[in-house]
């Protein structure tokens, strides 16, 4: 699974790709939201996750250049071995 992230204001921004079409956009701040996002490749979803987030928090104007992050995300068990 690919993980995005960016910042806007106090709110992450985490943008995953589900499958073909598919992505699922958290916004994790003072109001979490998740939404679906259909778009036809990445640079699109990003597109639609950042104007979806815009819109629907109210926030004023961005900068030009959002930058993204891969998200990493590591397993680990805590049960001893042996």
């Amino acid at each position: 699974m690919h993980k995005l992230s960016t910042r806007i204001g106090a709110n992450w921004l985490v943008l995953t790709h589900l499958h073909a079409t598919t992505w699922r956009l958290q916004v994790w701040g003072d109001t979490p939201l998740e939404a679906e996002v259909t778009a036809g490749d990445e640079a699109e979803a990003k597109t639609s996750a950042i104007a979806a987030t815009v819109e629907r928090l109210n926030i004023g104007p961005l900068q030009p250049d959002l930058s993204w992050n891969v998200v990493t995300t590591t397993h680990w068990d805590s049960r001893c071995q042996g």
